[in-house]
């Protein structure tokens, strides 16, 4: 398996909005980074997005003007899929998410890049084990669930699946850093985590429309101007820490007795946490573990996570 110093050149496979995003984060970086397409239509959206992508980023100061023409350096859109696949030290699959068209892309790219080259897809949902099934050498083949916009959205989800090797895993995590990138591992499972927590919240919120109880417009409301503002600060784990698990363990056991929704069922482990008095931040103990002064501190830590939203 290749080093961090060792990758340089990186492909992306696929020029859509995705991969062209991907592509400037990589060329924004240093690495010298080719898109690569089956159409010059595609390749010709692809130059103008990216330059739109570059723009924006200076107008809104997160690049600077003087390295603008830098970055474009770095940044090639390529017809020729052997000669760019066979050079990269790294490669990003980006195109449509249908599995049969992931395989085939991934199967093409065991049999041009070296072996040691590891080769990521942006699957959402799709499991690596499918993808990389028919691929020489699946152990250096894991997923790499980027959000758009993907140059500035800061966290990636690594998936590795049952023959992804520790050392690809260590190395994708190095590569996505390099970038700027949060690098969170999870197991292969249907959803990930990204996508598994927003399609039962919109799921939900979704259901309130149906059910007659507000109107579109006022759930997105209560959703953004509510309970968002901590979530974008605490993550709603830590969320239920500090309002109290206990407190969320009856709120979950009254909806689920008034709805028979299975959704609201409260997991096995809430129920043991609550049970061993691990309550939260309350009690110094619940699913993250509190310093003596964080506990003094209790609402106002929660209050603050709302402050650095409202000033955000």
């Amino acid at each position: 398996m290749k080093n961090i110093d060792q990758v340089q050149r990186v492909a992306i496979v696929g020029s859509g909005i995705m991969g062209t995003l991907i592509a400037l984060a990589f060329a924004r970086a240093g690495y010298q980074t080719a898109a690569v397409d089956t159409g010059e239509e595609n390749l010709a959206r692809a130059r103008k997005t990216a330059a739109a992508a570059c723009r924006e980023l200076v107008n809104a100061g997160l690049l600077e003007e003087s390295k603008l023409d830098a970055v474009l350096k770095n940044l090639s859109f390529t017809l020729d899929w052997d000669e760019t696949i066979a050079k990269a030290d790294f490669i990003v699959e980006a195109v449509p998410k249908v599995l049969k068209i992931k395989q085939d892309v991934f199967e093409r790219c065991g049999n041009l890049c070296s072996p040691e080259t590891i080769v990521t897809s942006t699957a959402s949902s799709l499991g690596i084990s499918e993808i990389a099934a028919r691929m020489k050498h699946p152990e250096r083949a894991l997923v790499t669930h980027c959000f758009i916009p993907a140059h500035v959205m800061p966290i990636v989800e690594v998936v590795p699946g049952k023959y992804t090797s520790d050392e690809a895993v260590q190395l994708t995590k190095a590569v996505l850093r390099s970038i700027g990138k949060k690098a969170i591992v999870c197991k292969e499972s249907p959803g990930f985590i990204h996508n598994y927590i927003q399609i039962a919240m919109t799921r939900a919120a979704i259901s309130l429309v149906d059910m007659g109880i507000a109107t579109a417009e006022d759930v997105d409301t209560v959703v953004m101007h509510g309970f968002a503002m901590r979530l974008a600060q605490l993550g709603p784990i830590r969320s239920a820490d500090y309002a109290g698990l206990e407190t969320l363990l009856h709120v979950l056991e009254y909806v689920h007795e008034k709805t028979g929704d299975s959704t609201f069922k409260p997991p096995a482990i809430l129920k043991e946490k609550v049970a061993s008095g691990e309550l939260g931040l309350k009690s110094h103990k619940g699913f993250y573990t509190y310093s003596p002064e964080e506990v003094e501190r209790g609402n106002q830590l929660a209050n603050d996570a709302v402050m650095r939203t409202v000033k955000a």
